[in-house]
């Protein structure tokens, strides 16, 4: 549990430094930025609160700068027990029991705040400091209640990808040697820029596989964007999905519930798909490569077709808007594994998936993580996140032959 509460706080965090990482931006523009995501409001894992202060948006960069991924997970406390100053988890909780009582005095909020347990046992917090806290709250509020709804779009090719599906024909497919009919589900990618559909294609369901593989292909023709935009269903929250964004440095961002408007590039797609190509295969059930055979087809005549909206065609216009395309990896696979951690027994072995693997010399006693894109396949290990390589099922005859031979080598 405390694993993928981690791994939440870790993606979380890397989400909210991503506009930040920026390699040619002066100390103005960052200033800038920072003042913005201090101003917004968020879903913060584990926690009530909705804010978050400047000065912890900028810690989180500078260790993200040295460490890389692994140094947004949380770390245990090392003055537990001491005396400090406000923390910021104690700011951020202040805030938003402000939000709920933003009449009350803030002598009133404070002790109100401290029968509710709001500080830390460790803190001993002075008005003085309360004051520092709330001083540009005024500030921040109307920032954060100045909701700008205009229409938008984004500068470069890339920069923003939307993600959606949408239910397509009925098709057969062969599945235990027996045919069947299902629904085909259309997953797609359309850069917000050119309109062009970087990838699109019918798979049997609408399960982060199906995702992923769709993504990949995307990714493999297009290289990699700035940021993915998508909606809340249950495969784009899926944790490889996320931690392989973190990885490739896409940042992956989530529309708020009830605002469809906020896809509407997508949605309009997925509205000419309905109108001008589903009528083209209604009149037969075909099998799933048949239906992707004509929809591929389709497509290409899609991104080359004049747009009204852009005044070119959504190739034309990606091609000429494009600037540094980062290619995509070619073992797309390795960046969108799940990961757990497990700890390694006196005889080197950890269980995983009802089954027991064997880990390399020297790690016995220790807590490793593992990663795999599914339970059956190949698992890799890690210290300190540093590989260990492919681990395998213990061979218990092979064990046994070798405990025997080196009793008679002695």
């Amino acid at each position: 549990m405390d694993q993928v509460k981690n791994e939440e706080i870790m993606i979380f965090r890397f989400g909210v430094i991503f506009p930040l990482l920026g390699g040619d931006m002066c100390y103005g523009q960052k200033s800038r930025i920072l003042t913005e995501l201090a101003a917004k409001e968020y879903e913060i894992p584990g926690s009530g609160r909705r804010t978050l202060s400047k000065a912890a948006i900028y810690s989180w960069l500078r260790v993200y700068q040295e460490k890389g991924l692994e140094g947004l997970v949380p770390k245990t406390r090392s003055d537990k027990g001491g005396h400090r100053a406000i923390s910021t988890e104690t700011e951020l909780a202040l805030r938003g029991f402000r939000e709920l009582h933003p009449d009350w005095k803030l002598t009133t909020l404070a002790k109100v705040a401290a029968q509710k347990g709001i500080f830390l046992p460790s803190e001993r917090v002075s008005m003085s400091a309360i004051y520092r806290v709330f001083k540009d709250y005024e500030k921040e509020k109307k920032a954060r209640k100045s909701k700008d709804m205009r229409r938008f779009e984004m500068e470069n090719c890339n920069d923003v990808w939307m993600l959606d599906a949408m239910v397509g024909p009925k098709v057969t497919i062969v599945e235990d040697g027996k045919e069947k009919t299902i629904t085909a589900m259309l997953w797609a990618f359309i850069d917000d820029k050119s309109r062009l559909i970087t990838h699109g294609e019918f798979y049997k369901n609408q399960k982060a596989e199906s995702l992923l593989t769709c993504f990949w292909e995307a990714l493999s023709k297009r290289g990699l964007p700035r940021k993915i935009f998508t909606d809340n269903g249950q495969a784009m929250k899926d944790n490889r999905l996320r931690l392989g964004c973190a990885d490739l440095e896409i940042s992956l961002s989530y529309a708020k519930i009830y605002t469809p408007t906020s896809k509407a590039k997508i949605e309009r797609f997925f509205s000419t798909v309905r109108m001008q190509f589903l009528p083209l295969v209604e009149d037969s059930i075909l099998s799933l490569r048949e239906l992707n055979a004509q929809w591929f087809l389709w497509l290409k005549e899609y991104n080359s077709r004049y747009h009204s909206g852009i005044g070119a065609s959504p190739l034309d216009c990606y091609m000429d808007n494009i600037k540094a395309v980062r290619p995509a990896p070619s073992d797309m696979s390795r960046y969108f594994r799940a990961r757990l951690e497990r700890k390694v027994s006196a005889a080197r072995t950890i269980r995983f998936n009802n089954k027991c693997y064997q880990v390399p010399l020297g790690y016995a006693n220790l807590t490793i993580e593992i990663r795999f894109f599914t339970p059956e396949g190949l698992i890799e290990a890690f210290y300190n996140a540093q590989s260990l390589g492919f681990i395998e099922e213990v061979d218990f005859i092979a064990n046994g032959n070798a405990h025997r031979q080196g009793r008679e080598d002695q």
